[in-house]
């Protein structure tokens, strides 16, 4: 009996007990990325930046961005289009690349080439400001 005892405190210890494990830390949340540098008019309302490259070339220097939005293509292209009409800016004559937007402005020291692409229900914002 005294062992049956012992058998069932020692189970009986280990019972209803949790088992303490260490808690994972949550992943540190990626820096904002800086779009200082992005003219209003290019911010699309309500989209996140997930990333900005500088970019340099013989003849000219830019940054590219990427944007994300909850919004469908067709609504962010429309935004687009006129919020840079309004700020003046034309569509470049000389390129005719399907599927992109590509901009110049009055003097053609600077371009813009923007594409919106959707997947997974979100729509990717591909912006690339250049001086010429």
């Amino acid at each position: 009996m005294s062992v049956l005892v012992l058998a069932a405190s020692l189970l009986w210890t280990g019972c209803g007990k949790a088992e303490k494990k260490p808690v994972a830390a949550k992943p540190a949340e990626a820096p904002a990325v800086d779009i200082s540098t992005l003219q209003e008019f290019l911010r699309y309302p309500g989209a996140k930046a997930t990333e900005r490259i500088q970019i340099s070339t013989d003849d000219s220097k830019g940054t590219a961005w990427t944007l994300v939005s909850d919004d469908p293509r067709a609504k962010v292209e429309d935004w687009y289009r006129a919020s840079c009409e309004k700020a003046g800016w034309v569509k470049d004559p000389e390129c005719n690349k399907v599927g992109m937007l590509e901009l110049v402005n009055n003097d053609r020291t600077e371009t813009i080439k923007m594409m919106v692409c959707e997947k997974d229900g979100k729509s990717y914002i591909s912006i690339t400001h250049g001086l010429k």
